[in-house]
């Protein structure tokens, strides 16, 4: 009887405890709700270097959202003046300049950045400092700095064929397999592309096979040169469009 009646006569403090003890609980509930939310939905920029699927030697500026939320308002700080060939500057580069309005989670952008034959002693001497600012659904804003090295790659190489190249040869050889065994015979080619691209493009396939056969070495070497000769070829292109425009102002005038 002693602890009913002292119930009964503590029952406002009591139930005034419990209530104290219930909003506690309900504000941590809400905060690791709210935390769990925030952890689903927090975009995050990378910013790398990497090597291009088929030619290593070419190297890529890739832009990715590894996050689980959303990117909006990406702006870049960096030098847009720095040349990383030469000749074609960051400020060339759209979305370094602009910006990016909007990337989603798991979403990539890649822009070709260099060709390193001939030039990563050099490259290798001026690492890019970029940093980059962001915000999320809720308009909070993230800011991050990556310090990217153009010789994190050296010596970097591919076994075999990129996947991708093998799932198309694969697949290719399938649909002919599937052609004989309903025809019997091989059906007539069709080109879906200019003759001449498509001489272009088979001549193109032939080298590249012919240089793949080649010691490591020699095939440096060769595609230094034909990097050269494009460089030159670009050069002429340049100064001719110089020219062109030269005389049709002077005769206008």
């Amino acid at each position: 009887m002693g602890i009913i009646e002292w119930l009964n006569t503590n029952s406002g403090a009591i139930i005034g405890i419990a209530i104290v003890v219930l909003v506690i609980i309900m504000a941590y509930y809400a905060y690791l709700t709210r935390r769990l939310l925030k952890a689903n939905n927090t975009p995050e920029i990378a910013i790398s270097l990497r090597p291009h699927e088929a030619h290593i030697h070419c190297v890529m500026l890739c832009i990715e959202n590894i996050g689980t939320g959303a990117a909006r308002n990406i702006q870049f700080q960096t030098d847009l003046s720095f040349k990383p060939d030469g000749e074609r500057s960051f400020e060339d580069v759209s979305f370094l300049k602009n910006g990016i309005d909007y990337l989603s989670p798991g979403e990539k952008i890649e822009h070709f950045l260099v060709s390193v034959i001939g030039k990563l002693d050099k490259l290798k001497e001026t690492p890019l400092e970029i940093g980059v600012t962001y915000t999320d659904s809720v308009k909070t804003a993230h800011q991050r700095a990556f310090h990217l090295d153009f010789g994190e790659d050296e010596g970097y190489a591919r076994v075999g064929k990129p996947p991708l190249f093998e799932i198309a040869e694969a697949t290719q050889k399938l649909q002919e397999d599937v052609n004989r065994i309903a025809t019997g015979s091989r059906k007539p080619v069709i080109l879906t592309e200019p003759l001449f691209e498509h001489s272009i493009r088979n001549h193109t396939d032939f080298l590249e096979k012919r240089i793949s056969q080649f010691p490591r070495n020699i095939q440096g070497k060769i595609l230094q040169k034909v990097d050269f000769l494009i460089q030159e070829q670009d050069r002429e292109i340049r100064e001719k469009s110089q020219n062109d425009e030269t005389e049709t102002d002077a005769n206008s005038s």
